[in-house]
């Protein structure tokens, strides 16, 4: 059986290293980029169970800087980036378990991860307007 997560990974893998072969920091790379769309997506989960008052997690308020953007970009990064990062760390680059991986998905034919990036980025914009709005 095939796990979806794995195969957007082993997809991102292919694909960056198809269209940028020079690049020798692909592994952060992939990595950030991942890792920023796994934490959106993880956005949308905790604002649209707020919404439904399903679920509230308070955010964290950070007020170090002056004005509100920086303090709302390291709280995002804190709160959903961070877990996400350790979490795609120690399932993807720990002990270089990628390499099992695009061993495993080798033979695939879609493009996962740019439909899923691509997917979450407009999904999260959506989900911001249609907050904004309803709220």
């Amino acid at each position: 059986m095939k796990n979806l997560y794995y195969m957007i990974w082993a997809d991102a893998v292919f694909s960056f290293k198809k269209y940028h072969p020079k690049r020798k920091d692909w592994k952060s790379a992939i990595f950030l980029q991942m890792t920023w769309i796994h934490a959106m997506n993880l956005w949308i989960l905790i604002l649209w169970l707020k919404f439904f008052n399903v679920l509230t997690i308070p955010l964290i308020k950070i007020n170090v800087f002056p004005g509100n953007l920086l303090d709302d970009f390291f709280s995002f990064t804190i709160e959903f980036a961070l877990p996400i990062g350790i979490l795609n760390y120690f399932l993807i680059f720990y002990h270089n378990k990628y390499e099992k991986i695009t061993q495993k998905y080798k033979d695939i034919k879609f493009r996962y991860a740019p439909v899923y990036s691509f997917t979450i980025v407009i999904l999260a914009l959506v989900s911001a307007l249609l907050y904004g709005m309803l709220n």
